[in-house]
């Protein structure tokens, strides 16, 4: 009895492991729901049952155009009742769709075993669907094209960021800043974006990193974009391997100094900017600056920079470069030859950068030209406080001779007035009628009855029979002063 019980469990065990050796391998998808917001993901288990191979080995790759893949975790050797006594493996992923719609997963497989397919239903919310904008699709080598995201959503302190350190397989890349714009219809227009350049030429899968949706902090939704491709066009094979693709300027800044010292430090700023990815694909300028008989150059400070902003990315180089002038005299600094390719007519661009002259004196000539300015300004000074003394005093010589022909209209005051006129104009007091109307006329215009003032004038003053009116001269001499017009 005792060899028939233990003959029956060699049986069971050799049954049971014959079983398993025969069991067929099998692979089942499922999923949490079937229907989903984009950004929203989608959890999904592959079950291995009876496997040969880790469920790791799984070719996943398919998910990729239509999802954003993350591996939750694996479980390896569990059992289930759906299963009895068969090996089960589990591979737990978290699916994001790229797109709206009706979205396939399509079937995995390992050693030629394939599990379900399962078809989704993609929609969208309060947030439309995601797009995705070129400056350029057919962009050169080395040429920086932007990507730009936009969203439009109706939540208000919602955002997107892109997480920092992801990059882009193949190219070098850079995210841009966040910009929210609103819309006349009271929603909200998101963007963000990439600048991008590839070094090789040819077609090119851009896989682009996840962009995160979140509002008022809190993390809402994460786009996966749909994979893009586009083309990279070559260079012409004439064009060096270091000149830029894209736009370049450059500027320069001296002292302000109105005069440079010989043998003095000074120093030239030059700025390079350019829409690169790159501060090294920026031309270099060291290279090109030395010394001559009227300079000496020392080493230079170079600052590489990347400016970015909610539109594009501009790669930025700063020297500063210490120089001495040797010389008195005009200095001119060497002119600076950059080029680059201008990917919008296929051309190659040369800019010639020629920074503004400085004079250079010697302490000697600077303390010479400062004590010579300084008796210049001094015998200006003289000179016009000389005129201004002038004028005061002819203008109260002038005024004397008004109050006389105003007060006191007789021949005493006429004479006098006419003696202060001609004090006011630095003209001689003792010139007769005549030479003083000669000295009037070369100095002031006037009128045709001048003429006979002056006649009337003398017969006053150098006749004892007259009949001629004392106050009417006064008023003509009051008006002929008044009324002085200038030559």
């Amino acid at each position: 009895m005792v060899i028939k019980k233990s003959s029956l469990a060699i049986f069971l065990l050799f049954f049971s492991l014959v079983n398993l050796s025969f069991a067929v391998p099998q692979l089942f998808l499922f999923t949490d729901k079937t229907e989903s917001a984009l950004g929203r993901p989608i959890r999904a288990e592959l079950y291995g049952i009876s496997l040969s191979s880790q469920i790791t080995k799984v070719d996943i790759e398919g998910l990729n155009e239509n999802f954003g893949v993350i591996t939750d975790y694996v479980s390896n050797d569990t059992r289930d009742n759906r299963w009895p006594g068969k090996k089960i493996q589990i591979l737990k992923l978290k699916l994001y769709p790229r797109r709206s719609g009706k979205v396939l997963i399509p079937s995995l497989s390992i050693k030629n075993i394939s599990s379900n397919e399962k078809l989704l239903h993609i929609i969208n919310d309060k947030t439309g669907e995601p797009e995705l904008f070129f400056s350029t699709k057919t962009p050169y080598q080395r040429q920086q094209t932007i990507a730009l995201l936009s969203v439009n959503t109706s939540e208000e302190n919602s955002r997107l960021t892109v997480k920092e350190g992801q990059t882009i397989k193949n190219v070098d890349s850079t995210p841009l800043q966040f910009k929210r714009i609103k819309n006349t219809n009271g929603t909200y227009n998101l963007q963000i974006g990439w600048a991008i350049s590839a070094l090789k030429k040819g077609p090119l899968t851009l896989n682009f990193p996840p962009v995160e949706y979140s509002v008022s902090g809190v993390l809402r939704k994460k786009f996966y974009l749909p994979i893009k491709k586009i083309s990279i066009k070559a260079l012409p094979v004439y064009l060096p391997p270091t000149i830029p693709v894209g736009k370049i300027t450059i500027h320069s800044k001296l002292p302000d100094k109105l005069l440079l010292k010989t043998d003095s430090l000074s120093y030239w700023n030059i700025t390079i900017s350019g829409k690169t990815n790159n501060t090294y694909n920026l031309p270099p300028v060291l290279r090109k600056i030395k010394d001559n008989q009227h300079i000496h150059f020392l080493p230079a400070n170079t600052l590489r920079s990347v400016k970015v902003s909610k539109a594009n990315l501009i790669s930025v180089v700063e020297y500063s470069i210490p120089f001495k002038p040797l010389k008195n005299g005009s200095l001119t600094l060497p002119a600076i030859k950059i080029q680059y390719f201008n990917p919008e007519n296929g051309k190659i661009i040369t800019l010639i950068h020629k920074s503004t002259n400085k004079f250079v004196l010697s302490m000697f000539w600077q303390v010479l030209l400062l004590i010579l300015g300084g008796l210049l300004l001094i015998s200006l000074f003289i000179k016009a406080r000389k005129h201004w003394q002038q004028l005061k005093y002819s203008k109260q010589k002038r005024e004397e001779a008004l109050y006389l022909l105003q007060k006191n209209k007789n021949i005493e005051s006429i004479r006098k007035s006419i003696q202060l006129l001609a004090e006011a104009e630095n003209w001689p007091t003792n010139t007769t009628i005549s030479q003083w109307a000669k000295f009037w006329k070369s100095k002031y215009k006037v009128e045709s009855s001048f003429e006979y003032l002056i006649e009337q004038l003398s017969s006053l003053l150098y006749s004892s029979k007259n009949n001629i009116s004392k106050k009417n001269i006064s008023q003509q001499i009051l008006a002929l002063v008044n009324n002085r017009v200038k030559r």
